[in-house]
């Protein structure tokens, strides 16, 4: 997307809005979940080829030499810059040296993800092509503590985004949607709206006719989406965003306000990155132990590996809110080490549906069907398992 086929116009101030990266991956995640983008070709194509066409022609309009799509746009490139901050290397730029540029004077690097390198500090923005790597003797890649970026946070000014994605995207939809397959509680939603539809003889609602593109429509397989599911599904996932992301964030909030440094939330709340991309990568790794399960693979050691790795994503994620309220002073961290304490019965009520995700549980919220004759039907088994986050393979 880097070489653009004519110079157009300079990157406009709406391109560069900071909310881009946690706008389209909610939305991508929603519309993924809405056509099953894991379980059909057709729908796997829609976004992945819709969102390259998108990146080519943000190449051709704005890239000049640049990836802008990568910086701006990406509905994942916000996750990946807050995983990187737990990268064991970055590029360490040494800023006396840079500026020195002693002879033979060097012109700074073609940096394409249009970042300023002689003032770069980490690794969250930096996408590691090596370009700028030796540049006047003062970048080099360098190993660090995966501690070290986030416990230094509250030196460098942060984005209100990196926060907002982190909680309310990462870890309060994208869980959400990991869960919402195997939720009793989808169920019991589902059913009470189908009683109050039959009840005002409101059936239109029930019946299956969206196209595939809007929702899951495939009645060869017997697997389509009423209506009244599709509005299910965004109706769940938008109360786990906002309740499980507004839960943790009034705790950080609460946290840094008793250790007296109301300004210190967002570096807590980036504490929360190792709980955050572990549950990703419980949910994204679903799909592979269920095809895995298919062929006759057992995997009896699964459930209890994800366990572990939860665990200690959870205990990684205390360690760094530790240690970030630790530097205000021992006395104020002690006050506000129980209130940090509380993150995790959130943490683990919002990772658990990726803990469960292809571990044989029955789907009982992806085809509870309803059907206009009953006030609320049995929910009925797919044979799908539960499908992962639709963003985070291949966008990029």
């Amino acid at each position: 997307m880097g070489q653009p086929l004519r110079q157009g116009p300079r990157h406009p101030r709406w391109l560069r809005w900071g909310g881009w990266p946690t706008l389209a991956f909610c939305l991508t995640t929603l519309y993924g979940q809405l056509i099953s983008v894991y379980d059909y070709a057709q729908a796997a194509l829609l976004i992945l080829g819709g969102s390259t066409l998108a990146a080519v022609g943000v190449g051709l309009l704005f890239a000049r030499g640049k990836r802008v799509w990568c910086r701006y746009l990406c509905p994942v490139s916000g996750v990946f810059a807050l995983l990187a901050r737990l990268a064991p290397v970055h590029f360490q730029v040494d800023e006396p040296r840079w500026k020195a540029n002693a002879g033979p004077r060097l012109p700074p690097p073609n940096c394409a993800p249009l970042l300023d390198i002689r003032r770069m500090r980490g690794a969250s923005d930096c996408h590691a092509c090596g370009r700028c790597s030796g540049q006047r003797d003062a970048v080099r890649l360098i190993a660090r503590s995966s501690n070290q970026e986030i416990l230094q946070a509250t030196a460098h000014p942060l984005s209100p985004w990196d926060t907002r994605l982190l909680l309310f995207g990462i870890i309060g939809l994208a869980m959400g949607a990991f869960q919402w397959t195997v939720s009793p509680w989808f169920v019991s939603l589902k059913q009470q709206l189908a009683n109050w539809l039959v009840g005002r003889d409101l059936l239109w609602p029930l019946q299956d006719n969206a196209p595939w593109w809007l929702l899951t429509h495939y009645p060869q397989l017997n697997d389509s989406f009423s209506w009244l599911d599709g509005f299910s599904i965004i109706l769940y996932l938008g109360a786990s965003a906002l309740l499980l992301g507004g839960a943790l964030l009034l705790l950080v909030r609460l946290a840094a306000r008793i250790a007296r440094a109301p300004e210190l939330y967002r570096a807590l709340s980036l504490s929360l990155t190792p709980l955050g991309g572990a549950g990703l990568f419980l949910g994204l790794s679903a799909t592979t132990v269920k095809l895995l399960r298919y062929e006759g693979l057992l995997l009896g050691w699964v459930q209890s590996a994800r366990a572990g790795l939860l665990l200690a994503a959870i205990g990684w994620s205390l360690l760094l809110g530790w240690k970030l309220l630790g530097r205000q002073g021992l006395a104020r961290f002690a006050v506000a080490a129980p209130a940090r304490a509380c993150y995790w019965p959130t943490g683990w009520w919002g990772m658990a549906g990726g803990c469960n995700s292809g571990a044989g549980f029955e789907e009982v919220g992806r085809h509870s069907i309803i059907r206009p004759d009953a006030r609320a039907a049995p929910a009925r088994a797919s044979p799908l398992a539960t499908r992962p986050c639709p963003v985070l393979n291949a966008l990029n």
